[in-house]
Parts: structure tokens; C-alpha cells; sequence
């Protein structure tokens, strides 16, 4: 029987679970081609397209039993989700995965890892991780909080008015260089997930002014980096910008990494926010465009 499209985001979150739980719970490869499609798409880095390549990258990943020492593309999908949201075809993920901190032997910073989905005819037919090839995730220590929280389920709320508030946000803020517009958008109390970034409203207008020291500049009509992906459901929004990284092995080529941020909106204004960014190795924003050949 087809899915109706108000049941879609439901059932395709159901199928991202127990591929989950099947695949990297179990740690079973062998169970990949039961949930993707045979032409599945990998849009992360150095990670192989189609279900049996995809099968041969995690059986290997398996027998290695990665420790926490040992940095690997996909140990954070092993975790029960920070959040798991649904919309039309797509469905994100959120881990929370804290790691070493580089600049505090012992402890660990914030971090958290986003995967999106999109489901074609009930199985998984693209993919996008957050995978930094430069960082990538350790397993956390046994025990270590999965710092789960609810997605509102309120009929009322506009998911489309959610995304356009965040998209305005990166705009008028941080295309605009403007600290002083962060007011507009953000509650006094801003909720701040990453321990690495400033809490609250008056620590981010904090940051943006002292990462733009020569701002603010006039908005664009259009962000200057489009969002790669942006998916909402309740007072959820989740938005990936691709930002091509250097390769680590300095060859001057390009892997495509996906900085991923979320928010949840209350009353119009954000009022929590998750980061993908690693401190360890945050991304380089991509260079000016190339110049019109005349």
C-alpha cells in the first residue's frame, strides 16, 4: 500500500532506525542491501557509491573494531541520536559524540554528528555525512550521555516560516557581518549545545563581532552560500552548507565536507543550537568564485 505523503517523514524515519540498528548496532554489513538501494549515492568523503561497495567499506570498518583512539567514518551512527527529524523524502540524524580536546589533555569538547537521508521507494538512496576527513569522530567513552532531547510535535507549527527565519538569520548576521542583528533573531537566552562556542544571546553577538572586526556590510538578497540541505520538522530546523576542504595529504585537490548546524525555533527567535564543527580542525570557508573568462 503507498505511503500517504503525511505518513512519508514517519515511516522513512522508521527505516533509518532500523537500518541503524541493524547495520551499526548489530555491526552487520551483510544487512546494507536489505535498506539501500543498489546505485546508492555517497556524497560525503572517500566514501564509496552503491550498497555493495558501501557493505565492503563497513565490513572492514567492523573488523577492525575501532577503539577509542581510533577515528572512523561511521562510528557515530552506533549511538542512540541527540534527534532524529523527518521531511518529505529526507530524514537527519544528530549524535552526540564529544572528543579529545586538543587544547585540554583529559577532557573533551562538544561535538555533534549530523547524517541526512534521502529515501526513495522505502530504502535509502543518497547520503550525506558530516564526515571531516581532517578530524574524524572517536567512539566516546562507555557511559558517555547521548544528551537526547524531544522534537515538538505541535500541528501549529510553520516549518517553512522555521526554515526562512534561519535562513535569514545567516544573511542578515554573518553574511551581513552584523552583530548587532543577531537581536533580531536570537533569545536573550540562547542555548548554546557546543561547549567551544560562547553561551547565550551576548556571547554570540560576542563571537560574530569578533570574527567580523570590519562589519557589518549590507545584506545580500540571497545567502552567499546556499544551503546544500535544510530540513525541518516541529521546532527543528537542520542546514548544511558544503564547504570543500583541502585534502590532508596537500596534493591541492578538494573533498566535499558538510558543515552542519541546527536550531530549534520558539515564538519566532532560536532558541537552541547544535554544531557539526569540530574543534579540532573547523573548516576553511571556500575562497571567492572564480572570475567570468571574457
Amino acid at each position: 500500500m503507498a505511503t500517504s505523503l503525511e505518513q512519508q517523514p514517519h515511516t522513512n524515519k522508521l527505516l533509518v532506525g532500523r537500518f541503524l540498528t541493524d547495520v551499526f548496532g548489530a555491526r552487520n554489513a551483510d544487512a546494507v542491501s536489505g535498506y539501500v538501494t543498489p546505485d546508492l549515492v555517497q556524497h560525503g568523503a572517500d566514501i564509496p557509491d552503491g550498497a555493495q561497495a558501501f557493505a565492503d567499506l563497513l565490513r572492514r570498518d567492523f573488523d577492525r573494531r575501532p577503539s577509542a583512539d581510533q577515528g572512523t567514518t561511521d562510528v557515530c551512527e552506533v549511538r542512540d541520536p541527540v534527534f532524529v527529524i523527518g521531511e518529505n523524502d529526507l530524514v537527519c540524524t544528530c549524535h552526540y559524540m564529544p572528543q579529545p580536546d586538543p587544547d585540554s589533555p583529559g577532557s573533551t569538547f562538544d561535538y555533534y554528528a549530523f547524517t541526512t537521508y534521502r529515501i526513495r521507494d522505502g530504502r535509502i538512496a543518497e547520503r550525506w555525512p558530516s564526515h571531516n576527513k581532517i578530524a574524524p569522530p572517536r567512539l566516546p567513552a562507555p557511559g558517555t550521555p547521548t544528551r537526547t532531547t524531544t522534537v515538538s510535535s505541535s500541528p501549529s507549527t510553520d516549518i517553512e516560516a522555521n526554515k526562512r527565519l534561519v535562513v535569514d538569520f545567516y544573511r542578515c548576521v554573518f553574511d551581513a557581518q552584523n552583530p548587532d542583528a543577531v537581536q533580531d533573531f536570537v533569545a536573550e537566552d540562547y542555548l548554546q549545545h557546543v561547549s567551544h562556542y560562547p553561551p547565550g544571546r551576548a556571547g554570540l553577538e560576542e563571537f560574530v563581532r569578533s570574527r567580523f572586526p570590519d562589519g557589518p556590510v549590507p545584506p545580500s538578497a540571497e545567502l552567499l552560500i546556499p544551503p546544500a540541505l535544510i530540513v525541518a520538522e516541529g521546532d527543528i530546523v537542520v542546514v548544511a552548507g558544503l564547504l570543500p576542504q583541502a585534502e590532508p595529504d596537500g596534493s591541492g585537490a578538494l573533498y566535499p565536507y558538510y558543515a552542519y548546524d541546527a536550531y530549534r525555533v520558539r515564538g519566532h527567535q532560536l532558541v537552541e543550537h547544535w554544531s557539526g564543527i569540530s574543534k579540532s580542525s573547523p573548516p576553511e570557508a571556500p575562497g571567492p568564485p572564480p572570475a567570468a573568462q571574457a
